[in-house]
Formats: C-alpha cells, sequence, structure tokens
C-alpha cells in the first residue's frame, strides 16, 4: 500500500469511528463500509452501498475481496488491533480499561458497556471540578469514538452515508455499538430514513447501554460537548509538545474574580472558542483554539476572551474596555468575529 492509499484509510478510519466528515464531495454510495464478514461482499454490492468514494474493508488478505480492501484483526472488539496487513495499525480499546493500556500507535476508545460509560462521565465530572484531564485521552494518536453521541451534540455529518458497519449476521449500523438500522440487503435510502427516525446518539450507542441512561446522563451534564471540544484542544496542542496546560472553565479560570462570579455561560456551548494556559503567573503565553485554528496570545487577550464567553459579553469590571478592544482588532486580523456581543458598561472604560 503506497502512502496515497495509507493515507485514504487513515482518513476514513477517523471518519468511521468518529463520524468526521470525509474530504471532497459526497457521492453515490456510503463514505465508509467496514464488514465484519467478507462474504456480504456480494450483498452490500448489490444494494448499492458501495460507490466510487466508498472504502469497503472486509476481513482477509486475498485478492478475491475486490472491491473490498482486506484487513486483518478487528475494529470492534476491545483489545484487538486492526492491520491492513502492511503497515498500519490500529488499537481499539474499552473505555475503563484505558487508564491500564499501554497506547503503542494510533487507538481508537470505545465505550462498549455501562461500565465505560460511568467512567468517562467520572473523568468528564472531575475535569469539570478540578481541571484534570485523563492523560490516556489526551495523547495525540488517541481518538474517542462516537464524540457526539456521548456528549448529545449534533453532528450533521453522520449517517449512513457516512458510515455504515455490517456484523457477522449482516446486521447494519452506523456504529458497532449502535441500534440495528436494517440489513446488508436494505439499500441507502431505506437506511436513511430509519437512521432519520432512530435518531443519531441511538444508531451509535443504543446497543452499548440504554437510551434512557444515556439521556439522563447527558440532561444533568450540559457541559459534556464542551468537554470533548477541550479534550480535542489539548490533544491537538499536546501533538505540538505544549504539555501541562488548564482550560478555562474546567478547574480554574485565568481572569482573577472570574471564578467567584459564578459565570459560566461557555460551558453549555461547545462551539465558542476555547481558552488554554499555563500555570505560571504575568504576561506568559496563552492559547485560543477557534474552531480548527490555534493561535497563541498573551495573557491579558486570554482573560478577555474567556470573560466574554462565560458572561455572554457582561463582563462588568472583569476586564477593561481596551482589552476587549484589542480582542476584537486581534479576531479581525485573523477574519474572526468575537463570538458573543460586547457590552462592557462606562465604569469599565
Amino acid at each position: 500500500m503506497d502512502m496515497t492509499d495509507r493515507g485514504r484509510l487513515k482518513q476514513h478510519l477517523i471518519s468511521w469511528a468518529t463520524a468526521s466528515p470525509l474530504a471532497g464531495p459526497a457521492g453515490a454510495g456510503v463514505g465508509t463500509l467496514v464488514l465484519a464478514d467478507a462474504a456480504h461482499i456480494p450483498a452490500v454490492t448489490a444494494a448499492g452501498l458501495v460507490g466510487p468514494r466508498t472504502l469497503l474493508l472486509a476481513p482477509g488478505d486475498g485478492t478475491d475481496l475486490a472491491p473490498a480492501v482486506g484487513y486483518q484483526g478487528s475494529l470492534t472488539e476491545p483489545g484487538d488491533e486492526f492491520s491492513n496487513g502492511q503497515d498500519f495499525f490500529l488499537q481499539t480499546h474499552a473505555y475503563a480499561a484505558s487508564p491500564f493500556m499501554t497506547v503503542f500507535g494510533p487507538t481508537v476508545i470505545r465505550v462498549f458497556d455501562g461500565n465505560d460509560f460511568e467512567a468517562f462521565l467520572a473523568d468528564a465530572d472531575r475535569a469539570l471540578a478540578e481541571g484534570v484531564f485523563p492523560e490516556f485521552l489526551i495523547t495525540s494518536s488517541v481518538l474517542l469514538a462516537d464524540p457526539a453521541a456521548l456528549s448529545g451534540a449534533h453532528n450533521p455529518a453522520d449517517g449512513p452515508a457516512l458510515r455504515l458497519y455490517a456484523d457477522r449476521n449482516g446486521q447494519v449500523s452506523t456504529s458497532p455499538t449502535g441500534a440495528v438500522l436494517g440489513t446488508v440487503d436494505d439499500s441507502l435510502d431505506t437506511l436513511t430514513e430509519r437512521f432519520a427516525r432512530t435518531g443519531s446518539g441511538a444508531a451509535a450507542l443504543d446497543a452499548a447501554l440504554p437510551a434512557e441512561t444515556r439521556a439522563e446522563a447527558l440532561r444533568g451534564r450540559p457541559f459534556l460537548a464542551r468537554y470533548l471540544e477541550a479534550v480535542s484542544a489539548l490533544r491537538g496542542l499536546m501533538a505540538r509538545g505544549a504539555t501541562g496546560l488548564r482550560v478555562s472553565g474546567f478547574g480554574s479560570r485565568l481572569t482573577p474574580g472570574l471564578a467567584e462570579s459564578g459565570a459560566d455561560a461557555d460551558l453549555a456551548d461547545p462551539t465558542l472558542p476555547i481558552v488554554l494556559y499555563g500555570d505560571g503567573d504575568g504576561d506568559g503565553e496563552a492559547h485560543i483554539v477557534a474552531g480548527n485554528r490555534l493561535f497563541a496570545v498573551d495573557r491579558r487577550a486570554a482573560q478577555a476572551l474567556e470573560c466574554l464567553l462565560a458572561t455572554s459579553g457582561e463582563v462588568g469590571g472583569l476586564v477593561p474596555a481596551a482589552e476587549v478592544e484589542q480582542l476584537a482588532e486581534l479576531f479581525a486580523r485573523h477574519d474572526l468575529p468575537l463570538p458573543v456581543p460586547v457590552r462592557v458598561p462606562a465604569a469599565a472604560r
């Protein structure tokens, strides 16, 4: 397998595990379709699930798998490893076991059952209260499967047109831990209609834990989607060598008095930028993650932004107007609008 094929394989596996969009235009067929049994290749092909953009993966290493690409191991069993038979390996770990596992390379962490889900929630609760994030989850080579389903975030990209998994019995779902949507004989339109009725969260996790268990946990934790965005931000910075960072709103704030004010509007909105900073005092460097963009800023700019986000723009006397204006200029230079309306009283000017 050349580097182009290897890169395509990695992109598709990330998309399949996390429901992240694939690059390029959508076309006929499923983006990524993983089979647990190569005997289902004729059925999914006849059903129209395989199109020009589809990466079809099936167990085996023979040339008779066409149009599928063969693999060894598993993408669905905790503790197992997927291989393309050449130079690419992907481990799968159960969430609850992950703190005790050694990460040797690319790894997907999955919630396979209620025990895994409770461990996930406990880690999120600790991060909110203490600012401590699980080390294994922010490792640069690790991805958490089905993050939107775990946090309740809306993911318009997810669905049968993006990803499917067919088990050994030919039952089809978007995720190996999700509700059954049909069989390998069903068309993409049929599977998409059932997905719309089922819901993306159920389609990703209902085989792992009861729907009400997940729903109750999400109702009591509106910060979960923000937490997973913070995990992604920390993971990205760790890949660049930045470690020991704190995340605004999780266990601490950078601006004196902000934590005591109780302002936390940012915690319920995963789309807002994220402010990260080290433990040092003074005018040291901080970071802003806005979407897929990363900026290094001084701590005064980071303080202005976290105040705006936490208070929905009602910063009061927490930050001088001049610093808010400087922040607005910084965002404008990078073609970014300020994420919230600014309302600074005259007394703060």
